[in-house]
């Protein structure tokens, strides 16, 4: 109450709306817990199938069975970023961070570049392979579509912001603007 008698609501209430990981929010949840175990089964796979990738290029004597390494290994190392990038927003996730939003925003958007990576990286693989694929535009679609949803989502969404919203951050925020 002010002193005029007024109700002025508490500096560090929080905006009416759903609170908790629940809701739309449990799909992203569901994404980072599973991403890191098939990470390293995208791993795991890359690696005892390395030597099982002569067959499939013609043999290493023209050349193609070293080539088709590189964009094998950096697929590997994109999957390894996006397992240990999922464990730790998963980590701030259950923490309730006020990191969380920053940090999934990041997460879907290196999703996004690495969409990308792996689109050219299949590119390169087919032309080594000699064969072409048009489901790897679809999947580019769909995992663009994804990412630009949940970075909204992220950005916008009363739940996260009562979820994760740090507290004093809110008090700062409405101590600066009777101040400004």
């Amino acid at each position: 109450m002010s002193i005029a008698g007024e109700h002025r609501p508490d500096s560090l209430s929080r905006v009416a709306g759903p609170v908790g990981i629940g809701g739309w929010l449990v799909l992203p949840l569901l994404d980072i817990v599973i991403t890191p175990f098939y990470s390293v089964y995208e791993i795991y796979s890359m690696v005892t199938g390395w030597d099982l990738l002569g067959p499939y290029v013609g043999g290493a004597e023209d050349g193609r069975f070293e080539v088709a390494r590189l964009p094998l290994l950096a697929y590997a190392f994109t999957s390894g970023i996006r397992g240990v990038l999922a464990a730790y927003c998963l980590y701030l996730m259950l923490k309730r961070s006020p990191r969380t939003p920053r940090w999934m925003i990041i997460y879907y958007a290196m999703e996004f570049m690495f969409g990308f990576l792996n689109f050219f990286i299949n590119r390169a693989l087919e032309g080594i392979l000699q064969q072409a694929g048009t489901q790897d535009y679809w999947i580019l679609a769909f995992n663009t579509a994804i990412c630009l949803i949940w970075i909204a989502y992220f950005r916008r969404s009363r739940r996260v912001a009562n979820t994760f919203r740090s507290r004093q951050a809110e008090a700062d925020k409405q101590l600066g603007e009777i101040f400004s």
